[in-house]
């Protein structure tokens, strides 16, 4: 309203209860003009993709018959993706699944800072609600970055966190990711049905990773044993 525009948000990765609130927006008691939100709307088990606005705006975009083919899409309107997405709203609100991302997400912060205080590898954490990065910090030039004419550093850099993300999927059957902005950020997205209990295995986990293999030396070593590993059993 002040400046003339309208603000669009995007809470395609932050919506339907992610950050511990139905929308990322609650938090600031903002309002957008115009929402987008997918991913979560399908549930886990179908594509699909909206987004929300006013009857003001709506009107002005598709209102008359000159206007209402403006933007059209081969599969929009799908009718298997509405009732998933239905479905999924619904199920989302009656079991109250944004308080206990809210609930589990501050108790799964509260572990991985723990392991922050005891691991220097770790740089941040942070997030809400059960969006949470984990950043790792680069080591300091030693005398291996000097053997290895800096290659070292840049290893740590690009495949730090991806390391940590291929051991929690092959000893520990955890999927994780690094994020797309930067490479030493692992991003925990679980499900916002996840358990005490499932986020414990977790930290135990890291826990493991982290003391088996405190530096970016070992850490190399083991997944480079790994990789290996895996290499030979394929060709078996």
């Amino acid at each position: 309203d002040k400046y003339g525009v309208y603000f669009i948000l995007d809470e395609i990765q932050t919506g339907f209860g992610r950050t511990g609130k139905i929308f990322a927006a609650e938090h600031e008691n903002i309002v957008p003009d115009i929402l987008c939100v997918a991913k979560s709307l399908g549930g886990g088990v179908m594509p699909v993709g909206a987004f929300v606005t006013t009857a003001e705006i709506w009107d002005k975009a598709y209102g008359g018959m000159d206007k209402a083919l403006l933007h059209t899409s081969t599969f929009g309107g799908n009718t298997l993706a509405t009732a998933a997405a239905i479905a999924v709203m619904n199920e989302l609100v009656e079991k109250d699944l944004a308080a206990n991302a809210a609930e589990q997400g501050e108790y799964l912060l509260g572990r991985l800072q723990e392991l922050a205080e005891k691991y220097d590898m770790i740089k941040e954490v942070r997030g809400r609600g059960l969006l949470i990065g984990l950043e790792f910090r680069e080591p300091e030039a030693g005398i291996l970055d000097k053997i290895s004419g800096g290659r070292a550093s840049k290893l740590s850099k690009d495949y730090l966190a991806a390391m940590v993300a291929g051991a929690l999927l092959n000893d520990h059957g955890i999927i994780t990711a690094y994020t797309l902005n930067n490479p030493n950020v692992i991003r925990f997205e679980p499900p916002l049905i996840i358990t005490r209990e499932e986020i414990d295995y977790l930290i135990e986990a890291l826990e493991k990773i982290f003391s088996e293999s405190p530096s970016i030396f070992r850490m190399t070593m083991k997944s480079a044993r790994t990789i290996i590993g895996n290499i030979f059993r394929k060709k078996d």
